[in-house]
């Protein structure tokens, strides 16, 4: 059953979430809803009156760009964990070099690509344990859906990958969240990647949790190992911060295919300590997505219907209504697109820096912009 927001850590007390940090175990590991669950199940009761569509899309926490909270310093709940010498796994660069590389970056001629058939949005997923400021995406996905070519491309740019944030400087993509909310960060990945984009999703941690149980829970396979990591999470989750049982939560050791609720779903998707990294870890958020999509497309318009409110009371974005109805009709036709799916930065094109105590991912911005946007647009 959905929390009330009141009973969630640090919702309206102003405690620092990082009080009770644990190494490995803290909250910044989260991700985001799909385009695909939020406008698809509202796409897929088109057949519903538009009086029940208007009411229902009154449940989103719209909000205008210029009502984003735009901050020029972060409080302290927002440091990020730095790694030691020992611990990086990034070629270390000294001053000169790294001034180098931003002269480089800044010469990088990137010619941003429009095309009226293609529609980018991007998916924000939000790492806070309090509302009193954006939060990191540290989980960002950005859906293109392709109507010329019937194809829906989802991609995940990793959060670790290091850009020139307009006006805020260089710093890992999932920074810019926290300084503009999700405008700031359709413009870093406009100005970064050549791909036009200003529309967003955003959903935090709690919220997540919340939408994968009101959809019903999520079939998920998995690994005995992949299972073992994630009931580390879980427990760490419902003892330290969502005052659970944690007994009632847990995977089974053999693992398999699981219908996972909304903390198993969650953690399991939090794992990055299987495989390599949080380059697998997006391939599990990716997974995630597309099964919970699976799950709803089972739904019955009546059963959508009665989740939907419950759902969207979750988002937050700035899709604006008259665009999400222009888009209804289209819907019938897009659920059939060629599914794509992709990773940046690429395989074998990029390289880890260690800058400022973490390390970057430095994708060969040549090769990658020709290889994405040739993906996107064709």
């Amino acid at each position: 059953m959905p929390r009330n927001r009141d009973e969630r850590p640090g919702a309206g007390n102003g405690r620092n979430g990082s009080e009770n940090k644990k190494p490995g175990m803290n909250m910044k590991k989260v991700f985001a809803i799909s385009f695909c669950i939020v406008l698809g199940i509202v796409f897929i009761s088109g057949g519903v009156i538009y009086k029940l569509g208007h009411d229902l899309y009154s449940s989103v926490n719209y909000v205008a760009d210029d009502d984003v909270k735009v901050v020029e310093t972060l409080p302290d709940v927002a440091e990020e964990e730095t790694l030691s010498t020992e611990e990086r796994t990034g070629r270390a660069v000294d001053k000169d070099e790294l001034s180098s590389i931003h002269d480089q970056m800044k010469k990088q001629e990137v010619e941003v690509k429009s095309d009226d058939d293609v529609y980018n949005i991007v998916l924000a997923g939000v790492d806070r344990q309090e509302r009193t400021w954006n939060g990191n995406s540290d989980a960002i996905i950005l859906i293109s859906i392709n109507k010329a070519k019937d194809k829906v491309t989802m991609i995940s740019l990793m959060r670790d990958t290091y850009v020139n944030i307009p006006d805020v400087g260089y710093k890992k993509l999932n920074a810019a969240y926290a300084y503009g909310a999700g405008p700031l960060l359709c413009q870093t990945i406009t100005e970064t990647f050549g791909i036009e984009v200003n529309r967003y999703v955003a959903v935090d941690f709690w919220d997540l949790i919340d939408i994968i149980d009101i959809i019903g829970g999520v079939d998920l396979e998995m690994t005995a190992r992949e299972a073992e990591v994630a009931n580390g999470y879980i427990n760490d989750m419902c003892e330290r911060l969502m005052n659970l049982d944690a007994s009632e939560h847990q995977l089974p050791y053999a693992g398999g295919m699981v219908h996972c609720d909304g903390v198993q779903a969650v953690a399991y998707a939090r794992n990055r300590m299987v495989g390599n990294s949080d380059f697998e870890r997006t391939q599990r958020q990716r997974y995630v997505l597309t099964q919970l999509m699976e799950e709803a497309k089972r739904l019955s318009v009546a059963q959508i219907t009665e989740k939907m409110q419950a759902i969207l009371e979750h988002v937050t974005m700035n899709v604006p209504e008259t665009e999400i109805w222009s888009m209804v009709t289209e819907l019938p036709d897009m659920l059939d697109y060629k599914f794509e799916q992709i990773r940046v930065p690429y395989d074998n094109m990029y390289e880890i820096l260690y800058v400022n105590g973490q390390d970057m991912l430095v994708p060969y911005w040549e090769d990658t912009l020709a290889k994405l946007q040739d993906a996107i647009y064709g």
